[in-house]
This record gives structure tokens, C-alpha cells and sequence, in this order.
């Protein structure tokens, strides 16, 4: 039996509009891996870069300004 789809979106703090071409390079910076359930999308709080992130997917490298607002959502951890 399949399970349902679930996705979660996530927003760190306010800051500037990001551009599509932020969502499209790739980050260069430490491993965060996601600890939910389902999909998540969240722009980063520096950079405002898109991340999506996903339990099949759960790791990925992000920009050094960014991980302390995606580890404070309690989605994330740093992988070292």
C-alpha cells in the first residue's frame, strides 16, 4: 500500500527575494542532513538559496551562511 505524499515547507528568517539563478548553482559549503519525514523546500536566511531536501534525499551541501537558520528550524543536523 503506498503512503501519502507529505511535504512541509519551511521559511528561515526575512531577507531579500532570491533570484532563480541562487536556486540553481551549486552551494558550496558544509553537509546538513534533513531528519523529517516527506519533502521539505527552504530558502536559505543569508543567500536566500532554494534547498530541497527529501527523506529518500536527505543530504546535501549548503552555503556555510545558511546552516545555522536551516539547523534552527530542528529539520536539520550537520553532518561532520
Amino acid at each position: 500500500m503506498s503512503q501519502p505524499n507529505h511535504v512541509s515547507i519551511a521559511r528561515a528568517p526575512d531577507g531579500a527575494p532570491f533570484a532563480e539563478s541562487q536556486t540553481e548553482r551549486p552551494a558550496s559549503g558544509l553537509h546538513v542532513v534533513y531528519r523529517g519525514v516527506g519533502t521539505v523546500i527552504i530558502a536559505g536566511a543569508r543567500f536566500r538559496r532554494v534547498y530541497v531536501f527529501s527523506s529518500r534525499e536527505p543530504e546535501q551541501s549548503v552555503e556555510t551562511q545558511d546552516v545555522d537558520a536551516l539547523v534552527k528550524t530542528g529539520l536539520f543536523l550537520i553532518r561532520r
